[in-house]
């Protein structure tokens, strides 16, 4: 499918790339010469500098082919109108990334059909409703779920006192319903088999029935110190605001240290229990003072990368059990990580995910996530009569690149499949993959 992004920015960059791995024909269009001239030699895709917005350039593209035009620059309204001048142009489906959170709350389906913007993103908003997910199972680095909630997927890090450490797979016995789908290790995502060793700092992930992956939890990972829900934020910018109201909303016990009088003002505007404070998050005293100590968890997102990586580090040194980290740049994931920060996350990856997964959905995917910085996704697609697993058993199937099915999904039943096991027409299959074999996975399967 020919697809125009307009913005050349680190969300624009990381959908590109996404999608050039699927195979489709990209154009990328920016103002910034600067911009497009550092893609030249990163991406294959084609670059055109200039406004997303003119009908004149868009026109010299040629949209009478194009399947879906995203708008991801800075700017909101600048996004808006590009989707509004392309869907003149006759472009089926337009995405804008949208900050401010009042523009798709106020806007329904008649109006968002009017302005002709298909899917609002909001990348704040996004991350923070991720995070959520990832705070409210402590034990766990990752979290996510499918059909309807039936069907889990964590990821856990393997410690020296796991006892799971240097066994073959074969050999261990894990809890009904649930499969061992991928591990991490040294920033390489390996498909286990039954030979497979677990190492010291591997991280696992664990695919399967949403109780049967708890009890996988609760068996080797569960943390045996209480968790009373008592979070610290460290930034209080669209990210951290959007976050401290989800937590808020979720119960927990919500404490942010902010610099700026103004975004404290603005935060506590619209939270009712959360303690704002205005003060430096590298002050010792001031940390000491306000007992950050007795969080059970920090989440440092500010737009500072070593300040959030120097935070977390801090809150670490004083007992906080779990940190959590925002990165501006994909690549520091691993190094953060390997100096002993819990979780890392990058916002344009998970906005790249929230846009992939719509981009896919006319293909037989219901959903899509990404781990790790991209190195593994997780996919839900939908099994037609036309697909040739149909009405296969699970042995006789060789799915194309390396991939395994992890769950089958039959009406209300949500079953863990076995060498036997049938696809059947109608199903809808979970699995976990390697982003290099998605696009093949996609074509063999719909």
């Amino acid at each position: 499918m020919k697809i125009v992004i307009v913005g050349a920015g680190k969300v624009g960059y990381s959908l590109a790339q996404r999608l050039i791995q699927d195979n489709h024909d990209v154009y990328v269009i920016d103002r910034s010469p600067e911009r497009i001239q550092n893609l030249e030699n990163t991406l294959d895709v084609s670059l055109v500098q200039g406004n997303g917005s003119d009908i004149q350039l868009l026109n010299e593209i040629g949209m009478d082919d194009v399947g879906m035009f995203i708008a991801v620059t800075d700017s909101d309204e600048v996004n808006m109108l590009s989707c509004s001048v392309a869907k003149i142009t006759g472009v089926p489906t337009t995405i804008a990334r949208v900050r401010d959170n009042t523009v798709a709350e106020h806007m329904d389906d008649e109006m968002r059909a009017k302005l002709g913007v298909d899917l609002f993103i909001n990348p704040e908003m996004v991350t923070a409703q991720e995070l959520l997910q990832i705070l409210e199972t402590p034990s766990a680095i990752d979290v996510e779920d499918f059909g309807q909630g039936t069907v889990r997927l964590m990821e856990f890090k393997i410690t020296d006192d796991i006892p799971l450490i240097g066994q073959p797979l074969k050999e261990i016995k894990f809890p009904e319903g649930v499969l061992l789908v991928g591990v991490l290790r040294y920033g390489e995502m390996i498909i286990p088999h039954g030979e497979s060793i677990l190492q010291v700092d591997d991280s696992v992930f664990f695919l399967g029935l949403k109780e049967s992956v708890e009890e996988v939890e609760n068996l080797w990972f569960h943390n045996h110190t209480t968790f009373y829900k008592r979070a610290v934020i460290i930034g209080a910018g669209l990210l951290g605001r959007n976050l401290t109201v989800l937590l808020e909303q979720a119960g927990f016990s919500v404490k942010v240290i902010e610099k700026d009088f103004n975004r404290c003002e603005k935060l506590a505007n619209l939270v009712d229990k959360s303690m704002v404070i205005n003060g430096d998050a590298t002050d010792f005293d001031l940390l000491e003072a306000e007992e950050i100590a007795d969080s059970d968890v920090i989440i440092a997102v500010t737009d500072d990368d070593k300040l959030n990586l120097l935070v977390a580090l801090v809150g670490k040194h004083m007992g906080i059990p779990k940190t959590v980290v925002r990165v501006g740049r994909p690549e520091y994931i691993m190094l953060m990580e390997q100096v002993g920060i819990d979780v890392v996350f990058s916002p344009r990856l998970f906005t790249a995910s929230q846009i992939l997964r719509f981009v896919r959905s006319g293909e037989g995917v219901l959903s899509i996530s990404t781990f790790e910085g991209g190195k593994a996704e997780s996919i839900e697609v939908a099994i037609t009569s036309e697909s040739p697993v149909a009405g296969k058993q699970l042995k006789d199937i060789r799915l194309p690149g390396k991939a395994l099915v992890g769950v089958i999904l039959r009406g209300d039943e949500a079953i863990v499949p076995r060498g036997n096991t049938e696809i059947l027409d109608g199903d809808h299959i979970v699995l976990f993959a390697l982003p290099e074999s998605v696009s093949k996975l996609l074509k063999y399967l719909t």
